[in-house]
């Protein structure tokens, strides 16, 4: 299965990396640096498990900065990229991701306050790898 993520922040990257131990992903990201990063099995992100699997796992992933090509093949598509959501009346906010799967049969947005794991748990039954 082809699935395209977008963005390479904390969610979307977690969630690339994942997929890619059984799919073909690619990560599209507006930032070259990370681009090359990923690409050089490097993580733009501190995390320990993102840092091990891409310089552990045979993983089948692949960043560019090219959305058109990303998008244009893929069965998949997983925006995960920051929004601004309100908190309350004081109009303070909180930068918050939001995920949403698109597929060829519709599309599936997922709540954002999930925890992380649930978050995760959610999206893989959505493509049915379990």
């Amino acid at each position: 299965m082809k699935i395209t993520v977008s963005g390479t922040g904390y969610v979307g990257l977690s969630l690339a990396v994942l997929l890619a131990q059984n799919h073909q992903v690619t990560a599209v990201d507006i930032l070259p640096e990370k681009v090359k990063l990923i690409n050089d099995k490097k993580s733009p992100l501190r995390d320990e498990y993102i840092e091990n699997y891409l310089l552990e796992k045979e993983l089948n992933l692949t960043a560019t900065l090219d959305e058109k090509t990303a998008y244009e093949d893929a069965d998949f598509v997983i925006v995960a990229v920051p929004v601004i959501a309100k908190m309350d009346s004081t109009s303070q906010s909180l930068i918050a991701g939001i995920v949403l799967i698109a597929s060829m049969s519709g599309m599936t947005e997922l709540n954002t306050m999930l925890p992380m794991n649930m978050l995760k748990t959610r999206i893989l039954n959505c493509i049915r790898l379990f």
